[in-house]
């Protein structure tokens, strides 16, 4: 028997309420309101900092608002809506009062202060706060009342505060403690983000949050196995707009890729941030980049996810709301066609560090592929244990991860001994410790060069006819950092190094005759596959700068060497394809991003005349689910398709014979 949330069409609000919304609070106004928006889960202030219900806890304060509808009413009427729960908690910080009776619970800086924000104390994840209090909390919570699932907010080993500042790590006596024994190390006093000492930090903390998952997962499923716990039964996300936030274009459908898995198996809680940041929670963002958020997330995982403070009915700014409502009732129509997909890409791109922080090599590469139309998945390298994960793919992307283990290895030689295409960039597997790839046939760096200002890749004349893309860019911008690579015996290479050249007035400015015999490229046949390596990070230059080189060539890598394919050659860069099957139908969805114009977002300029190339499949009718007209035709070995006009999204559903 299926779980609730592997059968519930995923369409979330998060309600993140003032704690003052409660005195005056109407339970079946609220449920109301989800349901006439189209919400079928709703994640809802419960625990934590403040108790919106009448604990007995002493150490957890309780509301002083308490006066309207209790929590329990509004629990019960959702649930009559027809509306699953989510008990949204917040163990990251506990009031001044709290941490004046226990002061061991506080996370702690390299002078043994703590943060305090305004009356607002960072918490330590391996305080007995977290590990003891926070227990006793979740079992008066789902004891008392009747949710469907966990939320835990906000909870980091990073002290940061509401203004974004991160103060550093934490440094308090038990952390010390914990990490003298994991790694026979002490914690540095003046440890930070760039410190090389990070590397360990990061693997102890992964430990850390893995046993506490473990632990929390144990104690929820004892308690109730119906509980769905964020990070374990659904994934949840953000995906916001603030000043210091970079608006990644494709962060929504990068994050819903992530989360969903290429199999869809559980639900991908991408929310869309209704708000402008920290400093302004009640100013929505453009509603053009609110619908193409739920846009990405709905062809890429099946779901959609609303974030907002207060409740629906009392918005004020809704602008932002009525671009999404439209997103989630067209998904409430076709729900049943949406969701229980599979994705249909055959490249993975594979993320080595905080797939919700991306670097700018790993973004560049979501770019490129979506761009050039190659449907493609996500993964963290963390999930790969064995080749499962990889079946049915036939390119592995793995940007810049300079440290593997031995399973992480060995699955990736496995694949491409079998026959499979990898393709790593920067110092993949050259750290610290890291295990050595096989598949690369011997291939190591010799050197590494960082500071570059002027040095430059030569595609030479003799290898032209491989980039057909460059044939009129000879030249090749690698960036400000490449690793010199001493090929195997049995390895190719491309490219020539032109060294660092004269900087200053354009008298004094020329390129030489100098060629270093460095290769930007290398492959290496290994088994019934290839591994091939750019010992730089173009992508990355791709993503900062925006440039066509080195895109052209990256893009040449892919098809030439690669064999990657593009489903629309011809398409604008702007629209992105996504390729699902499942229930007895295969579909194609179509996003345009459009409206992005710089650092604002309008609406999207309307696409005619679209051509796609698909694989070729049985099919008994073929029909748009947002009015567009499509032809069709088959060659035997494609499907040639047609789609007269593209506004901000289309599906294209192929029902298969019967």
């Amino acid at each position: 028997m299926a779980h609730w949330w592997q059968d519930t069409p995923w369409r979330m609000v998060q309600t993140n309420l003032p704690e003052r919304a409660m005195a005056e609070m109407d339970a079946e106004r609220f449920a109301r309101s989800l349901e006439s928006f189209g919400a079928t889960v709703v994640n809802l202030n419960a625990a934590g900092i403040i108790a919106s219900y009448p604990t007995k806890l002493d150490f957890q304060p309780r509301s002083r608002y308490i006066t309207g509808n209790s929590l329990l009413e509004m629990v019960d009427a959702c649930h009559r809506h027809g509306i699953r729960v989510i008990a949204r908690t917040d163990f990251s910080r506990i009031r001044r009062d709290v941490y004046e009776q226990h002061p061991g619970w506080a996370a702690r800086l390299g002078d043994g202060s703590i943060v305090d924000y305004h009356g607002y104390v960072s918490v330590c994840p391996n305080s007995d706060y977290q590990n003891e209090a926070m227990f006793q909390v979740l079992e008066e919570l789902f004891t008392t009342h009747p949710f469907d699932g966990l939320y835990c907010n906000m909870s980091s080993f990073f002290i940061t505060d509401y203004d974004g500042k991160v103060h550093g790590v934490c440094q308090c006596e038990r952390c010390r403690t914990l990490y003298q024994q994991a790694t026979g190390r002490s914690l540095a006093p003046g440890l930070s983000l760039r410190d090389p000492a990070m590397g360990p930090y990061i693997a102890f903390l992964a430990r850390c949050g893995a046993q506490h998952k473990a632990k929390l997962t144990s104690f929820l499923k004892k308690l109730n196995p119906e509980l769905a716990l964020d990070g374990v039964d659904f994934a949840r996300s953000e995906v916001s707009l603030d000043y210091d936030c970079p608006n990644w274009v494709y962060k929504a459908s990068s994050n819903a890729r992530i989360a969903a898995g290429p199999g869809r198996t559980r639900p991908s809680d991408t929310a869309s941030v209704g708000f402008l940041g920290f400093p302004h929670r009640y100013i929505a963002p453009p509603p053009g980049l609110m619908a193409l958020r739920q846009w990405q997330s709905l062809a890429n995982s099946g779901c959609v996810s609303l974030y907002l403070m207060g409740t629906l009915d009392a918005a004020r700014d809704t602008a932002g709301l009525k671009a999404t409502r439209e997103v989630f009732r067209f998904h409430q129509q076709h729900a049943g066609i949406l969701t229980g997909l599979h994705s249909l890409a055959r490249t993975v791109i594979l993320h080595s560090g905080s797939w919700k922080r991306m670097s700018a090599e790993e973004m560049g590469w979501v770019r490129i592929l979506t761009e050039s139309h190659i449907p493609f998945d996500e993964l963290p390298l963390s999930e790969l244990k064995d080749t499962s994960l990889l079946n049915g793919k036939t390119l592995v992307i793995l940007p810049d991860a300079p440290r593997l283990s031995e399973s992480q290895a060995g699955a990736l030689d496995a694949f491409v001994l079998a026959g499979g295409t990898l393709l790593i960039t920067g110092a993949t597997a050259q750290g610290p410790g890291s295990a050595p790839l096989t598949c690369l046939g011997g291939a190591k760096v010799t050197e590494t060069r960082q500071g570059l200002r002027s040095s430059m890749w030569e595609i030479p004349p003799e290898q032209a006819d491989d980039f057909p893309s460059c044939r009129s860019t000879p030249w090749l911008d690698p960036g400000p950092e490449l690793w010199k690579v001493q090929p195997g015996p049995d390895t190719q290479t491309w490219l020539h190094l032109v060294p660092e050249s004269p900087l200053g007035p354009p008298e004094e400015c020329w390129v030489g005759d100098v060629r270093e015999e460095i290769p930007g490229l290398l492959r290496t046949f290994c088994g019934s596959g290839q591994s091939l390596w750019l010992p730089w990070k173009g992508a990355a230059l791709c993503e900062t700068l925006g440039t066509e080189n080195p895109l052209r060539f990256l893009q040449d890598v892919l098809f030439e060497l690669c064999g990657a394919v593009s489903v629309a050659p011809d398409l604008s860069p702007m629209v992105e394809v996504v390729l699902a099957a499942g229930q007895g139908r295969t579909v194609v969805q179509l996003i345009n991003a459009g409206g992005c114009c710089g650092a604002a977002w309008r609406d999207p300029v309307p696409v005619h005349d679209i051509s796609l190339k698909l694989p070729d499949m049985v099919f008994s009718s073929v029909h748009t689910l947002r009015g567009g007209q499509v032809v069709c035709r088959t060659t035997g070995k494609e499907l040639l398709l047609t789609l007269d006009l593209l506004q901000d999204y289309e599906a294209i559903v192929f029902e298969q014979s019967t």
